[in-house]
């Protein structure tokens, strides 16, 4: 059985909303991308740094 709204522009707005989330969501995607890759990066200097300590290495 269909289930019929009584709203016709709830429908409209409906679809509004989502495409403004999925517009949101395809704007953010590449900060949160950056971000991780940044963050990566961090992760790698950290642990190489730490590797350097532990090995008794220069650090500059």
């Amino acid at each position: 059985m269909d289930t019929r709204s009584k709203n016709k522009s709830g429908v409209g707005l409906s679809l509004v909303a989502i495409a403004l989330a999925v517009i949101s969501l395809v704007y953010c995607a590449s900060f949160a991308v950056d971000f991780f890759v940044n963050g990566w990066e961090r992760l790698g200097v950290a642990v190489d740094y730490f590797g350097r300590i532990v090995r008794g290495g220069t650090i500059q």
